[in-house]
């Protein structure tokens, strides 16, 4: 391909591209720029795999979802099988407020892009964040029902997020992969279009990147583009006002995990724990198994069973349940507030 070439082939060996979510929109654009030989690519999730996954996220399979691994694992094992001449680093980790700093400069430099393979708008506006703040393009992408939707955000080169949508939806307002589902075909479109539009970037080559939002319904058969060229907001209290708010925000509230009847759990202020030692607290309470990276194990809370699988980092997943009032008491009563 002429508008590759060599050239363009050794800027992607030397990029390093940072993949927050490896979900639908994940799986899709870290296995495109992996095959297309980007040097480095970091993917950050927090998730497990689950058997209703499968039909839109192309790097797990059934033993995945039937060991309930880490996404994050589960995807570096399959990206590295794919290329072993890509460096796949993966964080098993919530990326919030608290962490996303450090997450998005682990490697001792910033990345060369941000894609946004998220399910939510809070994380969405947190990418933002990190894109304005550091000077790095942030790729956006959303997929829900038969309906999907794209964009690139440059720093200096144009709008943000928050120029568009200042502030996210109410909780409620919009339908979730939990409530509408999602059509497996869109999230492919979406994730390959946000690797596309990545790939130009890290070639260098910014007069291709798209200036538009792309949105379609699969469906119904429409598409549309607004353009963006001219929507940056002076006023914007992101990238006009130079105000960081979702990454200076503090919250720490559980979440019901789309699509699952689990919730994630992680008191504010929660450090790195000991799991061989929490490992053996629990296991007076139910039978579970350390491992590397995680403890996994049933435990029995109000005269339910619930499993309870807890990370490093602090969080926990409780799975049996969509009540996020059960799931704190679970994690408060067994691994404390």
């Amino acid at each position: 391909m002429e508008f590759v070439g060599s050239e363009g082939q050794a800027k992607l060996a030397e990029s390093h591209a940072f993949i927050v979510g490896v979900g639908a929109l994940g799986c899709v654009s870290a296995d495109l720029l992996v095959r297309a030989g980007v040097g480095k690519v970091t993917i950050v999730d927090r998730d497990l795999v689950e058997l209703s996954n499968l039909h839109r996220q192309p790097l797990y399979c059934e033993r995945d979802a039937t060991e309930k691994r880490p996404k994050a694992m589960a995807a570096k094992s399959r990206l590295n099988a794919v290329n072993s001449g890509v460096e796949v680093v993966a964080h098993i980790a919530d990326f919030t407020a608290e962490n996303a700093l450090e997450l998005v400069q682990s490697e001792g430099r910033v990345p060369d892009v941000l894609i946004d393979g998220t399910d939510n708008f809070e994380t969405r506006f947190l990418l933002n964040d990190c894109s304005v703040k550091l000077g790095v393009p942030y790729v956006y992408g959303g997929a829900i029902a038969s309906r999907g939707s794209a964009a690139v955000f440059v720093p200096g080169s144009g709008p943000c997020l928050r120029c568009i949508e200042p502030n996210p939806p109410k909780p409620g307002t919009q339908p979730t992969c939990e409530t509408a589902g999602v059509l497996a075909p869109v999230s492919s479109i979406i994730g390959s279009y946000q690797a596309a539009e990545a790939m130009k970037i890290l070639m260098g080559q910014h007069d291709r990147v798209m200036e538009s939002m792309l949105s379609f319904d699969l469906w119904e058969g429409t598409r549309t583009r607004v353009d963006l060229s001219s929507a940056q907001d002076a006023e914007c209290p992101c990238c006009g006002l130079v105000r960081f708010a979702f990454l200076e925000s503090q919250s720490s509230v559980p979440q019901a995990l789309c699509g699952q009847n689990a919730v994630q759990v992680k008191p504010g202020g929660a450090g790195m724990i000991d799991l061989e030692q929490l490992g053996a607290s629990l296991g007076e309470s139910g039978e579970f198994e350390v491992h590397d990276y995680m403890i996994r194990g049933r435990i029995e809370h109000g005269g339910d069973v619930f499993e309870l699988t807890c990370f490093a980092d602090g969080r926990a997943i409780v799975d049996g349940t969509a009540d996020v009032g059960v799931a704190r008491a679970i994690y408060s009563r067994y691994i404390g507030s």
